[in-house]
Parts: structure tokens; sequence; C-alpha cells
């Protein structure tokens, strides 16, 4: 493990990941494991369109702000009781399927504390995009882009455990 002198560092964030299609928030069709030995982590960033308000001498003089969302990037491993069962779950879900998180480190991101985790902050939804990546070489890794827009009421559909 690494150690540090001086400043004390925060490292990745063990999670499970369990991905749901958007016909279902029960049947599973991904699992995989995000661990301080077993992956590429996440990352998160706040979003939001702007749009700058300019008087008549062409200066910005207000800015409008909406759609304020969160974006999350999972890098992870399928995983399972065997390498088969590991295999049919480096799946990806069609869009609009949602995700649920839990045990991912608290952080707050766009004014939504414990941003990540969903029991706190809603659930995050799959928008297509994803990939699934072998190697000959290593593990595969499947990457999912998410999103969560704090302002929408709860949607139905998968779910995603870190």
């Amino acid at each position: 493990m690494a150690n540090s002198q001086g400043k004390a560092y925060v490292f990745g964030s063990p999670a499970d990941i369990t991905l749901y299609p958007s016909t279902s928030t029960t049947v599973s069709i991904f699992t995989g494991i995000i661990s301080s030995t077993a992956n590429d982590g996440f990352d998160i960033s706040h979003e939001c369109d702007t749009e700058e308000v300019k008087n008549t001498n062409g200066e910005v003089v207000g800015s409008i702000v909406s759609n304020n969302r969160l974006s999350l990037t999972v890098n992870c491993i399928p995983s399972g009781s065997t390498a088969a069962n590991a295999l049919l779950t480096a799946f990806l879900a069609d869009g609009n399927g949602t995700a649920t998180i839990g045990g991912a480190k608290t952080i707050t991101c766009g004014g939504i504390d414990d941003a990540v985790n969903t029991s706190t902050s809603g659930r995050w939804i799959y928008t297509g995009g994803g990939s699934v990546k072998f190697t000959n070489s290593g593990k595969a890794m499947v990457t999912l882009p998410l999103k969560k827009y704090p302002t929408a009421t709860l949607m139905p559909g998968v779910s995603i455990v870190l």
C-alpha cells in the first residue's frame, strides 16, 4: 500500500456496481468490482447549461444557469462466481436504464452531499455510450457513463452498487 510524508492524500474509492436495464429494477445485467486492487476508479463532474446575458454594448451583465447535472464515468472489472459468469456480466444496458450506487467514498459535487451514493442523492441514469474492453494481456474493463439530475424526481429502472 502506498504511503506519504507530510500531507495525507485520497486514493481510489472501492465499491460494488450492479446495472439493470430500463425494463427492470430487479433483474441485473451487470455486476462489477471497483476496489483499490482491481479498478481504474471513477470520475465525477458537475455540469450545467449557461447562457450569458449581454447589454446593448455587447457586455455580459448576467448569467442564466439551467439543467444542473452530475456526470459519473465508472471503470470497473466484470465479476461473477466463475469466469463464465463474469463474462456474462460484461454487458451494457439499453439507454435510460437506471443505477444505484453504494459503498463509495462520500464526496460533495455540484452542491449535492454524498453525490455518488444513491441512498442519499437519488438514482443514476445510464445514458448509453458504454464500452467493454478485452485484451490478451489483462483483465476486461467495462466503462459506464452515468448522469444524475438532482432536481428530477426518482426514476424507475436499473441499479448500480459501487
